[in-house]
């Protein structure tokens, strides 16, 4: 899959390039070329999202360890996820809050922190309808540090909760491909967790 993957990925990169030209000139095409364009470009995003996804899976689940923890502001990583996701919410409007303790520090790798913490966010974004509430917590207690991701969304019924962190397993097939996801980043989740001896509930 990495191989694969990686071979993938130079081809997707020069089809993106060469739609973003042509879109960039669209006063150059015939108009009823353009929605194709958007749509073929839209495509290519896809595609390199699920490449680069499955490189990263593939380098967790080939890593049992982080090889160089560092100490991580986990609060300052919620800052910079919160604003990506109000701009993700958009038109919905949706109602974030946030409650860090902005002293407590993790070691591990950042950039696998990030992912695994924005996959979170992100899904509670695209399954929470318009003016949904979604509540960050990052706490400490007896028995550790918690990051806690609430929201009034779906839900997931518990036919489907042992398998959500498998590759591709998706609850509702039509409405994950609809809504751009690949399907993978619980997978990533739950890798990321296990490196860095944590566990996702």
């Amino acid at each position: 899959v990495a191989n694969v993957s990686h071979e993938l990925r130079t081809p997707t990169t020069v089809f993106k390039g060469y739609l973003e030209t042509m879109i960039d000139q669209k006063h150059l095409c015939p108009p009823s070329w353009l929605p194709a364009l958007e749509q073929m470009s839209a495509h290519a995003d896809r595609m390199q999202s699920l490449i680069e996804e499955l490189l990263l899976l593939s380098r967790l689940e080939r890593e049992d360890r982080v090889p160089d923890p560092q100490p991580i502001l986990v609060s300052e990583l919620l800052s910079e996820i919160l604003k990506q996701a109000r701009v993700l919410s958009g038109a919905r409007d949706h109602l974030f809050s946030l409650e860090a303790d902005p002293t407590l520090r993790i070691m591990g790798n950042r950039n696998e922190i990030y992912s695994a913490i924005s996959n979170l966010v992100f899904n509670a974004v695209h399954y929470t309808p318009t003016r949904g509430v979604i509540q960050l917590r990052w706490y400490r207690d007896d028995t550790g540090a918690h990051l806690e991701v609430q929201d009034n969304g779906i839900g997931i019924d518990d036919e489907h909760v042992e398998r959500i962190t498998e590759r591709f397993y998706r609850v509702d097939p039509s409405r994950s491909r609809s809504d751009g996801g690949t399907g993978l980043g619980l997978a990533i989740v739950k890798h990321v967790l296990m490196r860095h001896d944590a566990t996702l509930n």
